[in-house]
């Protein structure tokens, strides 16, 4: 027998984002968990196939390795390969000590932070890409929907 996950959905206004840095905080100090992020999308702005929408995914070490490894930032996007070299040019650079783990056109953008890196810069960095690699029109308003331990 499986249980579902308990969530926590968080609708925010950037760049107001400590409820969702308190959230990842608190999942940070578990060690269990997850974030993912969406920004907010006009009612049928989305075309189904292919997506248009960016979907970013944080996931912090587990607790026993906090202090030596940092968090796990997926984005999932629909702007192809080479997303490092597209934020870029946008002003959206990885943070120089987080480290890239995969740019691909169908896997996403992974990333692995800096053990040390803020939540709420964690948070404001996926947000910022995010909002660069999405390619449907936004409301501006994004949702945080959090994956509780357990």
């Amino acid at each position: 027998m499986t249980s579902r996950r308990e969530t926590l959905t968080i609708e925010f206004l950037p760049p107001d984002y400590e409820r969702v840095a308190a959230e990842l905080e608190r999942l940070r100090d578990a060690g269990s968990g997850w974030i993912n992020l969406l920004p907010g999308v006009p009612e049928g702005a989305v075309d189904v196939d292919p997506p248009t929408v960016t979907m970013a995914t944080v996931m912090p070490a587990r607790a026993e390795k906090r202090s030596v490894e940092g968090m796990s930032v997926g984005i999932m996007h629909p702007t192809g390969p080479k997303a490092v070299a597209r934020l870029a040019e946008t002003g959206v650079s990885v943070p120089e000590a987080w480290a890239v783990r995969q740019d691909h056109a169908r896997r996403g953008l992974v990333l692995r932070t800096s053990p040390h890196a803020t939540a709420t810069d964690v948070v404001e960095w996926c947000v910022h890409a995010g909002t660069q690699l999405c390619m449907a029109d936004m409301t501006g308003e994004w949702r945080a929907v959090v994956y509780l331990p357990t």
